[in-house]
């Protein structure tokens, strides 16, 4: 998982993984049992990604899922691409050293970017360019782009640019798949900030998303 804080351990309630669910850590390039918070990103809370992981074997659709949480709280686009272009690089190193190759990349991102002038065009051009991060080292899995800019407390004023940007960044030659519409969420799946998912909201993220990996 990339993006920002509501895929980087923001959420408010932490989650154990009860299935087989590891977190390959980006940092030792080894995997642990899964529990929140996540190994790889910055925040102390949860994640959706670990309910993920159990709904994903509870329905059948895998015997063994490994979480590689990549994500920064705060993070723009921009900064991923120039200043954090490290969280790139590094996650792909490890996962080929270990000899790992993800099956799906998760994008959550934009609220950042809500709070900028980033434009439609700017915000498709340069989910473009990180995603060719991944297509260089050989990472041809499909990434999947959520349409997330939800953010009360920052009072963002750019979200119909920034989510036509997530919706027009979908491109077929770089393998970018719509993903869940995760603005869907209302406060009463959000922390008081209106932002962060508490403990309805992740549970509602981690369905959202499973609707979209096969």
């Amino acid at each position: 998982m990339h993006g920002q804080s509501n895929a980087a351990n923001w959420e408010r309630a932490r989650y154990t993984a009860r299935q087989a669910v590891d977190n390959f850590d980006p940092g030792t390039g080894r995997c642990f049992a899964a529990a929140d918070p996540l190994l790889g990103t910055d925040g102390m809370g949860g994640s959706f990604a670990t309910r993920l992981g159990d709904m994903l074997i509870q329905s059948g659709r895998y015997d063994r899922v490994i979480l590689v949480p990549i994500a920064r709280g705060g993070a723009s686009l921009s900064f991923l691409n120039n200043e954090g272009a490290e969280l790139t690089t590094n996650g792909v190193a490890k996962l080929t050293a270990a000899g790992l190759t993800p099956t799906h990349i998760l994008f959550q991102q934009g609220e950042s970017d809500a709070l900028m002038t980033t434009t439609a065009e700017e915000y498709a051009a340069l989910l473009h360019q990180l995603v060719k991060r991944f297509r260089a080292a050989g990472f041809d899995a499909p990434f999947y782009v959520s349409r997330s800019t939800k953010c009360d407390y920052l009072g963002p004023t750019n979200i119909a640019a920034v989510r036509a940007g997530q919706l027009s960044a979908v491109d077929t030659a770089l393998n970018i798949r719509q993903g869940p519409d995760t603005d869907t969420i209302g406060n009463e799946g959000r922390s008081s900030d209106g932002c962060h998912m508490n403990e309805i909201g992740t549970l509602a993220s981690a369905a959202l998303w499973a609707a979209y990996i096969k």
